[in-house]
């Protein structure tokens, strides 16, 4: 506790001084009287006209109200975050300049009204603000500076949306202030970093990509809710988020107000949209905020009803923003839209674009998310929605037409069926559109108030259906199958990726054996052999590619032995195959590290030993959540310093450490801070496990170096006490092909290694892991006919890179010309990017030689 204390002192002195004056100055609980406020708060006039510039800082040192409670849990909590990460100097430096220049620069833009052309900084004029949460939003800004990438963009991405929102839609003097202080907060952050300022597009993972869309997308949603609970305000879109509240009086009290004006057609028209009031409006403004959050939701969770439903949403709050700032004259009262129009220009353009400008981010986001929908439960949702909207309809028309003299005027069929759309509209945003009848009954208001909430709710209900589900290639029960043939025994060390994500499965007859492949460009590209007993296994392959061929598929066994693919065809028949990587196979029971050739690894353990850095065996359900939170930021960050997108098919990420069967091995410093980390995948034989490969590798930026090397060295050392067979450091993909090749294919693979090698290295990990002496055991992938190698090329680059472009598949396709120049699409990688870069510097001789430190106990 003494600890935690002592790394946030500066901060706990800012809430205590806040604390304190407010104690002093009697401002406890509902904050300073009007005289402290006339005395301390900042206002346009006391600082740009009477030079009162101190108020700067004693505007940041009380509260108003309500809010203390919540100040001094961002400055314990919030800003004692940033102190543990900067520095108690920084961060006082960082609260005192961004308190001071923040507030300077956002009164200057209320003083010169630059915001909204004294549309909006007229009001807010005289106003005082106390507000010490401005410079929280400086320090936290400042702070992100200093974070790893991962949480760099959090911060600012969902830290700006939000201060924008706040700006648009509530528009308070101190909300302008805090943007101000952010934006001050960015730019000292990057002198305190000494972080030269840049633009560089920094890559997410899929999940990454999804979790900060989809935090955009529920802050956005934020935004009318802001306007509606915001009891005053002058934000740009105010007006439009106070649409989505029913803020129309009673039809009895407007009439009354009406008496003196009774030849006033606006009067009339509110008069007349009173009727339409009730609790079915109010709900109505409601749902559909409800479904972007739904739709944010999904997002995050990689659901393709997500983007359909934010599209959907934003693209129709965008209509009916243009409709009601009379972007659509056709469609309203030309008097009232004109007067509207000459009003509010920039409302009107932001009300529409800002929608819009989410529809075009979800859209170029949406690859990101592609967990599709089961059919059964896309027919479900689906039914559920049309079959409301359906019914709404018929209830609104049908019943309508029978109960026509509830209206005034009465209705005809026709007039029900035009104005059925605007049951389904906030009444918010009808307020400049004409009303041709108006319901004076009881079952007549039930109709005009219920049916548009009713398709709403069927919306927000349906979309939970169909997010609630994912069609998958592959059942439970084959997965479950696949285990069980795994646990038997398996060959080949990536025979635990045939239950990963993505791959689909074929059995043969007798169910002694499975195949896992992936589909693309016409071919069922596989996962290395088939699984099962060796007895039978050429056969179960056999019978794969006869099945391929009945379903018009080419089949292609990707990663496997010389000799299995030697024996796949028929007299006269044979197949062909080319060499696409090594499996490097180390025997524990052998292993040892005497000798010249094993200086690096023996000091990088000397090395590890003199920092405290420790080896711990264990998996990922048995990590505490800040342990989780740390190697994702890790693998984060190597994925933005790639200039490719995160791969797949045999290479896994963070996704995949979270089977039960996967074992991790981590290189944990002093505070529990995670150095590297390793997984490592089973393979079986007879119900044990008798090896374990190497899968994903990350080390920290700035760890020291030869981390990875106590590793490997660590997990080698675990297996032979464990009385493993082998230990695999896996295949670097397409590191076999040589340009050189009389084979096309070949040359096709060797360009496909040679684009993504700038980016990945797998090349550079080949050799990176000869300095563990291992055993070379050539994969290769097999093919029947080189008629089809261009698609077989193809859907190897497609099952890597889903998302690979016509572009760079044509420069692939080009190796087809052995003349062909090397393909390099970017520089080589940085020295800390990837596995190929876990090369420690030279090294003095040892301080001590010998074997690997004995292994940690096993947790899992």
């Amino acid at each position: 506790m003494i600890g935690w204390l002592a790394a946030r002192r500066a901060s706990i002195a800012l809430a205590a001084v806040v604390l304190l004056l407010a104690a002093v100055t009697r401002s406890l609980p509902f904050g300073p009287d009007p005289r402290l406020t006339a005395s301390v708060g900042l206002g346009i006039g006391e600082v740009y006209q009477h030079g009162q510039v101190w108020r700067l800082l004693t505007s940041v040192l009380f509260a108003r109200g309500i809010e203390l409670p919540v100040v001094i849990a961002a400055l314990v909590l919030g800003v004692g975050a940033c102190e543990r990460r900067i520095g108690s100097v920084r961060v006082l430096v960082a609260w005192f300049l961004t308190a001071v220049l923040g507030g300077a620069i956002g009164t200057g833009l209320r003083a010169a009204g630059l915001l909204t052309r004294n549309f909006w900084a007229v009001p807010p004029a005289n106003s005082l603000v106390l507000d010490p949460l401005t410079p929280a939003f400086g320090v936290v800004m400042a702070a992100s500076s200093f974070a790893g990438p991962l949480w760099r963009r959090r911060i600012r991405l969902v830290g700006f949306a939000g201060l924008i929102v706040l700006v648009l839609y509530s528009g308070q003097p101190a909300d302008v202030n805090r943007l101000a202080a952010a934006l001050v907060g960015l730019v000292l952050g990057g002198v305190l970093a000494r972080r030269r300022p840049r633009l560089r597009f920094l890559r997410s993972s899929h999940h990454e990509s999804r979790s900060l869309l989809a935090a955009v997308l529920a802050v956005s949603s934020i935004g009318p809710v802001v306007a509606v609970v915001q009891p005053s305000g002058y934000g740009l879109l105010r007006p439009f988020g106070r649409l989505f509240l029913d803020t129309l009086p009673g039809a009895q009290t407007l009439m009354e107000r009406c008496v003196a004006a009774v030849e006033d057609p606006g009067c009339s028209r509110e008069v007349l949209l009173a009727r339409l009031n009730g609790p079915g409006a109010l709900v109505l403004t409601v749902l559909p905020l409800l479904v972007m959050l739904l739709a944010a939701f999904a997002i995050q969770r990689g659901r393709t009803v997500g983007v359909w439903l934010a599209v959907a949403v934003n693209g129709l709050l965008a209509l009916f923003g243009a409709v009601y700032y009379g972007l659509f004259p056709v469609l309203g009262d030309a008097d009232q839209i004109n007067d509207l129009r000459s009003g509010v220009t920039v409302q009107s353009a932001l009300a529409v674009a800002l929608p819009l400008a989410l529809v075009a981010g979800v859209v170029i986001g949406r690859h990101h998310v592609t967990a599709r929908p089961s059919r059964q439960a896309l027919i479900v949702g689906a039914g559920i929605f049309v079959g409301a909207v359906v019914a709404s309809a018929l209830l609104y028309v049908g019943l309508g037409t029978l109960v026509r003299a509830q209206f005034r005027p009465m209705p005809s069929v026709l007039d029900l069926l035009l104005e059925l759309p605007q049951r389904y509209v906030p009444v918010g945003f009808l307020r400049f559109r004409r009303v041709d009848f108006v319901p004076v009954g009881p079952i007549a208001q039930l109709l005009t108030g219920w049916v548009g909430p009713l398709a709403w709710f069927a919306l927000l209900v349906g979309g939970g259906v169909v997010a609630g589900s994912v069609r998958n290639v592959r059942s439970e029960r084959d997965l479950v199958r696949v285990r069980e043939l795994l646990k038997a025994g398996a060959r080949g060390s990536i025979s635990w990726m045939t239950t990963w994500s993505g791959n689909r499965y074929w059995f043969s007859e007798d169910g002694r054996h499975g195949v896992a492949y992936r589909e693309g460009s016409g071919v069922a590209l596989t996962v290395g052999e088939p699984v099962g007993p060796d007895d039978g296994a050429i056969e179960a392959a056999r019978a794969f590619a006869v099945h391929c061929d009945d379903i018009g598929l080419t089949p292609a066994f990707y990663s496997v032995r010389p000799e299995f693919a030697a024996a796949l065809g028929g007299p006269g028949a044979p197949w062909s195959s080319i060499e696409v990587g090594e499996d490097t196979v180390i025997d524990p029971s052998s292993f040892t590290m005497r000798g010249k050739h094993w200086q690096d690894v023996r000091s990088s353990i000397n090395r590890a030993d003199r920092l405290g850095i420790r080896s711990l065996w264990t998996s990922w359900d048995q990590l505490p959540l800040g342990w989780r939170s740390q190697i994702e930021a890790i693998s984060e960050e190597w994925v933005a310093d790639k200039r490719l997108p995160e791969l797949g098919f045999t290479l896994g990420g963070v996704p995949e450490l979270a089977d039960r069967e996967v074992r991790l091995m981590l290189a944990v410093g002093p505070e529990d801070r995670i150095e590297g980390v390793t997984s490592w995948l089973p393979t079986w034989e007879g119900g044990e496990i008798v090896g374990q490969t190497l899968d994903f590798m990350r080390r920290r930026t700035g760890s020291p170096n030869g981390v990875m090397e106590f590793v490997i060295a660590a997990v080698i050392a675990h297996a032979a006490q464990r009385g493993r067979r082998f230990v695999s450091l896996s295949v670097a993909p397409l590191s076999g092909a040589s340009p050189d090749s009389d084979n096309r294919i070949e040359r096709l693979l060797d360009s496909l290694g040679r684009l993504l090698e700038p980016a990945y290295g797998f090349r550079s990990l080949a050799n990176y892991k000869q300095k563990f002496r291992p055993d070379h055991r050539p994969q290769v992938l097999a093919f029947a006919d080189a008629v089809v190698l261009p698609a077989v090329t193809v859907a190897v680059a497609r099952a890597y890179l889903p998302d690979l472009t016509l572009p760079a598949i044509a420069r692939m396709l080009g190796a087809l010309r052995p003349e062909e120049e090397p393909v390099q699409i970017a520089p080589p990688a940085s020295p800390h990017s990837g596995a190929a870069a876990f090369e420690p510097a030279p090294e003095p001789a040892p301080d001590r030689p010998g074997p690997a430190d004995p292994p940690p106990d096993e947790r899992a």
